[in-house]
């Protein structure tokens, strides 16, 4: 895989999300989208066949590159609350499944993966 020539283009996680890629470099979401490519292909999405993607494995990729990328607000980081007066702060786990379900893209990310991933595997990707 070449990491300068990311697979789902930097534009699609720009157009997707614009409010939470607009401070993101290129660098930077061209390296989230190579995270999210081996960790999508390791998660059991379909490999590419003869250098063409699955559309749910590329699907999939921009959903886990844009959770990544929430993961650097504050409630990626897990704040769930946050007291100015008396500066009190709480987390939550970010272990485990549950990590997907603190953003929309992490959700969107963890049904992809149910169908067609190494989850329940109710839809198989027939690859040619």
């Amino acid at each position: 895989m070449n990491t300068d020539d990311p697979v789902v283009p930097i534009t699609a996680l720009k157009n997707a999300a614009p409010k939470l890629t607009q401070s993101m470099s290129d660098d930077t979401l061209k390296e989230l989208i190579h995270d999210a490519t081996v960790n999508t292909l390791a998660d059991g999405f379909p490999q590419p066949v003869d250098g063409k993607w699955n559309d749910i494995t590329l699907t999939a990729i921009k959903y886990l590159a844009l959770h990544l990328a929430s993961m650097d607000t504050s409630a990626g980081q897990g704040i769930l609350d946050e007291k100015v007066a008396v500066l009190e702060r709480k987390y939550e786990s970010k272990i485990g499944k549950d990590w997907l379900h603190s953003s929309v893209w992490g959700l969107y990310y963890y049904r992809l993966w149910k169908l067609f991933g190494g989850g329940s595997n109710r839809y198989g990707v027939v690859q040619h």
